[in-house]
Formats: structure tokens, C-alpha cells, sequence
């Protein structure tokens, strides 16, 4: 493949159209046309199409936009790990799912080389982060399930950790709830995550098991909003144990456990011949954890 053509096809998509690239390259209009055919021709695929006065990129051509960004990125990397003696960080796009605890987010990644990595973090929807993996935006998606989709999206999964789940509150609430705990919770005021998150059926069937009715004051997607109306004392939140520490500085304190309550946690990531070392190495870890 002949760079420079991925060079004006990358600015061709950044400037909405073949003229716009030209004026900004000092090339003409037909020369830039000419390299974008050559390249479609190298590839096999159709790059854009043609919409009104604008040309937009296919799917080929989104695919191929995402990669021409990462190869120019790894060659500004060479050329700053060159001047700095041969260091330099290595680029880890990660996406977290809202219904990942941003604690269990940090401690999973946490252990991931800092002086040779460099973390890009994007949370979202587990659905839209999966579709960016699958187009290779991302380079792995931490979420609260594995998902049926990731087989047809050559996409793998696996469980990296799961945890005890305990109810947090504000010292008051916890106070008027502790004694008699856990089955005086009917009737007290519960935050909980939305009936899409895996921890939502879980808590669910052990309220039904246990003839437990609380006052369900509010449901969430994103599990940092939940702790942060916790906080403001809206009522209880479920929580893993591992985010214990990082909850009892936030002002909150551990009211108790949820008996037979999980929350797990996995990485859903790219099948692909050459892995990130950074995965490599998180995959590694939780292995030996395990």
C-alpha cells in the first residue's frame, strides 16, 4: 500500500471533498481523484459515495479511516520515541461501559504499565461501545455482561473479575437501617441500576426471594450518577466490595452485604492475530489472579 494515497484519502475525509483536500494539499482536484481511485483499486473496496455535493465515507471507507488515524499516530509515536532514546507510550483505547463502577474501571486497568501506556477512556452505552469495537475504534470494552453478539462480530469475552455486592448509604440512612438488616429494607429508599444491567435481575430476584418491597426512589444507567445522588443521601446504592475503599472516602459507609449477589465483570475485545500489549498484559494478570 502507497502511503501518501492513504494520506489524501485521510484528507479527503476530513475536508468533506476532493476540492477542499486539494486546496489544502496544493494538488488538483484530479490528480487527489486519482490517488483515491488507485487506492479503492488497491483495496478492492468503494471509500465514499457520493451524496449531493458531498462525498461520505462508507463502511469500507470508516474502517479504513479508523486504521489510516492509527498508523499516522504510530508514526508520530516512532518519531517521539526516537527523540526520546527509544521510550515512549503505546495507546490503549478503552471503553467503559456505564454500568461499570468507575473504581472497578481503575483497578482493572490500574495495573497496566503507566510509564508505557497511555489510556484513552470513553464510557457509553455497552452497545455503541461493542459496535466501535467491532469497527476497531476501541481496542477493548470493559462492561457488566458478555454479549451474544460478539461471536458474529468475531469479538471474544472474558470474565475478569466478580465480586460481593454491598449496599452503601449516608452515615443517617445507615444508622436508622442497620439493626435488623437485611430484612428491614422494605420500605427503605434504594437507587438501583436499570433493568438492562445484569445486577438489576440479580438484586431483583433476591428482593422477591427474601419478600423484601423497598422504596425505589430512583434507577439508573450510569452507576457514577447512582453514587453520586448516594451521596446526597436519595437512599442506598449497590456496590462491589472492591469499591469499598474508594465509597467510604466518597462519605459514604457499607450499611451490609446482599447475600448470594454477584456483580460481574469482563473485557470484551478483538480477536485479532496481533493483540495490544496492554490487553495482553491486563489478560495475563487476571489470569494469574484467578
Amino acid at each position: 500500500m502507497n502511503y501518501r494515497h492513504l494520506h489524501y484519502f485521510w484528507m479527503v475525509a476530513m475536508e468533506g471533498g476532493i476540492s477542499a483536500a486539494a486546496r489544502k494539499l496544493g494538488m488538483t482536484p484530479q490528480a487527489i481523484s486519482s490517488q483515491i481511485s488507485t487506492l479503492e483499486q488497491q483495496v478492492g473496496q468503494v471509500l465514499f459515495t457520493q451524496v449531493g455535493r458531498k462525498l461520505e465515507l462508507t463502511e469500507a471507507g470508516r474502517t479504513a479511516l479508523h486504521y489510516a488515524e492509527r498508523i499516522f499516530q504510530l508514526g508520530e509515536e516512532l518519531e517521539h520515541a526516537l527523540e526520546q532514546g527509544g521510550a515512549s507510550r503505546s495507546r490503549l483505547n478503552v471503553g467503559v461501559s456505564d454500568a461499570i463502577p468507575k473504581t472497578i474501571a481503575q483497578q482493572l486497568l490500574a495495573p497496566l504499565g503507566a510509564a508505557t501506556t497511555r489510556l484513552v477512556c470513553i464510557d457509553g452505552d455497552r452497545d455503541e461501545l461493542i459496535a466501535r469495537l467491532a469497527l476497531h475504534q476501541l481496542d477493548l470494552v470493559l462492561c457488566d455482561r458478555a454479549g451474544s453478539t460478539t461471536e458474529a462480530l468475531k469479538l471474544q469475552s472474558k470474565l475478569l473479575v466478580f465480586a460481593p455486592i454491598m449496599l452503601l448509604g449516608t452515615a443517617e440512612l445507615v444508622a436508622q437501617y442497620r439493626d435488623g438488616f437485611p430484612f428491614n429494607l422494605s420500605g427503605a429508599p434504594l437507587l438501583l441500576p436499570t433493568r438492562n444491567a445484569a445486577l438489576r435481575a440479580q438484586i431483583d430476584v433476591w428482593l422477591a426471594e427474601n419478600r423484601i418491597v423497598p422504596d425505589i426512589v430512583g434507577e439508573f444507567s450510569d452507576s457514577a450518577l447512582m453514587a453520586a445522588f448516594a451521596q446526597r443521601g436519595a437512599g442506598f446504592f449497590p456496590s462491589p466490595v472492591l469499591a469499598e475503599g474508594a465509597a467510604t472516602t466518597a462519605g459514604l459507609q457499607t450499611l451490609g452485604h446482599l447475600p448470594g449477589v454477584i456483580g460481574h465483570y469482563h473485557v470484551i475485545f478483538s480477536a485479532r492475530k496481533i493483540m495490544h500489549p496492554a490487553l495482553a498484559q491486563l489478560l495475563e494478570l487476571e489470569s494469574q489472579a484467578a
